[in-house]
């Protein structure tokens, strides 16, 4: 037994207590005596939230609650697990389900039962040679210190390790959190040089949508995709960058494909269900929104817009009265959250209108805007692309094309986003008013960021961000222009240094992004020159 296994602190999930019991005296066999049980999904994440062990071994069904991917999932996201953490899948079944959500969520490794202790051992010792030394890599990760992460794995690297891949891997990663995308790009270029690996292959594919070279990264990805159809993730990928090409039926087709191959993927399922519902298929979309229903159970994701959007797909296919059960069930379900009134509201709309009942859908749609007065940012956007096609279903285009006014002028630069606002208006009938109202945003924001980057150039620095300013409170839900708001400053507090209400400022700006795109990758950038200022 190699000595540090013993040292380990290992959380242990299933729900069976015998096989607790069995998985307890594995461990202790193997001289393990720190250890946690837990016996669901939240009592595991519980625990996670208090303490991080070293090693999860996880059932993969649990029963009635969240399974172990979900639960891998979720601790991921969470970032209550790191890359130094040991994640073990358990299962006493092999379904095609099953296997392709270990291939999709990547557990470290996952064991069919019964096993053996000798069996683990190896796994586990296996393992921990793998994820030595990831410690320091991990702690710069969760601090988002991304520079210092990559300068970790650089100097784990330069002693020629047993896991080099797994630490080019990690660092392709960070490079792209950190907004390095050439550097990152020639990561996997350098790990494909020596072999084909297929994550590298991927990771190109996803560098390649980020910079905008659509018809690099579907290249890429159909190749990937080609030579390995359960690369579920290629498919992802591909669908988004053919959404960002206004391709909206082909992302459709993709994202139904990897539905079928992985039908557990609950963000797949939803995308598929709004994608297909705005383009009219509506039996994929109530297929769609129905399996997102039931794997949003337990999950942490569940929200009332899954619900609203099978409610819409059900009446969208003449089953009203199953449709008005879903938004029946959707307001008690869902009584605390926030944005069940405005979900709630749309959806009734949509029933009401295609019953023929114009007045009361009009009744339900003056809830939904009263509700969503609050919205801001993204948020508001996927709000008022809802009351765009709710609109538009009682006649009243003026409504509609001042909501479209709103969204656009909030996603000017995100062609996705763009590509789902022109299919919903040319499902209407607008698209000729939505490429004029894109056409006219989108050069009224780059006229006013253009003259901003000139009178920074001049040393200007008071009247761009006067102007700047301007623009994105006019347009605050506008990730760009609030962004360029913040370099302004702080370009300005690098040139003639900080003042109180500079730095209170480029926060505020910062945080009306964070709040609408949390994963936004310029964050990063942004927050990590504020905090050298700030340290300065």
């Amino acid at each position: 037994m190699a000595p540090t296994l013993s040292q380990k602190h290992f959380l242990v999930v299933d729900d069976f207590a015998d096989m607790r019991s069995v998985l307890r005296g594995i461990l202790r066999s193997l001289g393990v005596t720190n250890f946690d049980l837990a016996a669901t999904g939240n009592e595991a994440l519980a625990i996670l939230q208090k303490r991080r062990p070293d090693i999860i071994l996880c059932d993969y069904n649990l029963g009635e609650g969240k399974d172990g991917q979900q639960i891998l999932e979720e601790a991921r996201e969470l970032g209550l697990i790191g890359v130094d953490t040991i994640y073990v899948m358990l299962t006493a079944e092999n379904t095609r389900e099953m296997v392709m959500a270990a291939i999709e969520y990547v557990p470290d490794s996952y064991l069919t039962k019964p096993f053996t202790s000798e069996l683990l051992r190896t796994r586990l010792e296996k393992l921990l040679q793998q994820k030595a030394q990831l410690s320091g890599v991990n702690q710069a990760l969760t601090a988002k210190d991304y520079t210092k992460a990559i300068n970790e794995i650089n100097t784990l690297l330069a002693n020629e390790p047993k896991n080099r891949l797994e630490l080019l891997k990690i660092k392709a990663e960070a490079l792209i959190s950190s907004n390095q995308l050439e550097d990152a790009l020639k990561v996997y270029q350098s790990v494909l040089n020596d072999r084909d690996i297929r994550w590298a292959r991927l990771g190109s594919g996803r560098v390649q949508l980020l910079r905008k070279n659509y018809t690099q990264a579907e290249s890429t990805l159909r190749a990937l995709i080609s030579a390995d159809r359960n690369m579920i993730q290629a498919y992802d990928v591909l669908a988004n960058t053919l959404m960002a090409q206004g391709r909206v039926e082909e992302s459709e087709k993709v994202l139904e494909q990897a539905a079928q191959l992985s039908p557990r993927g609950l963000k797949r399922q939803i995308k598929l269900g709004k994608v297909a519902l705005n383009i009219g298929n509506t039996e994929t979309a109530e297929k769609a929104f129905g399996r997102a229903v039931n794997l949003a159970k337990y999950s942490r994701y569940n929200h009332p817009s899954i619900h609203s959007g099978l409610a819409k797909s059900l009446t969208a296919n003449g089953r009203h009265t199953e449709a008005i059960k879903v938004v029946s069930e959707l307001g008690r379900n869902f009584s605390d959250h926030e944005e069940v009134e405005f979900f709630q509201a749309t959806a009734d709309a949509m029933i009401k209108a295609n019953q023929g009942k114009l007045k009361e859908a009009a009744a339900a749609l003056a809830i939904a805007e009263k509700a969503m007065e609050e919205a801001s940012g993204a948020q508001a956007s996927e709000l008022g692309l809802e009351m765009v096609k709710a609109y538009v279903k009682i006649g009243r285009q003026d409504k509609a094309e001042a909501m479209l006014q709103s969204s656009i002028a909030n996603n000017h630069d995100d062609d996705a986003f763009l590509a789902q606002v022109k299919q919903v208006c040319k499902s209407a009938g607008m698209a000729e008013a939505a490429d004029k109202s894109i056409q006219k945003v989108q050069a009224e924001i780059i006229k006013v960021n253009n003259a901003g980057v000139r009178m920074i150039k001049q040393g200007e620095y008071d009247a761009a961000i006067k102007l700047l300013r301007k623009a994105a409170d006019e347009m605050p839900g506008n990730k760009t222009l609030n962004l360029n708001v913040a370099k302004a400053i702080i370009m300005k507090i690098e040139q003639k240094g900080a003042q109180a209400e500079d730095i209170r400022l480029v926060r505020g700006y910062v945080e009306h992004v964070r709040a609408a795109a949390p994963d936004d990758w310029r964050l990063t950038d942004i927050s990590a020159r504020l905090q050298r200022l700030m340290t300065r």
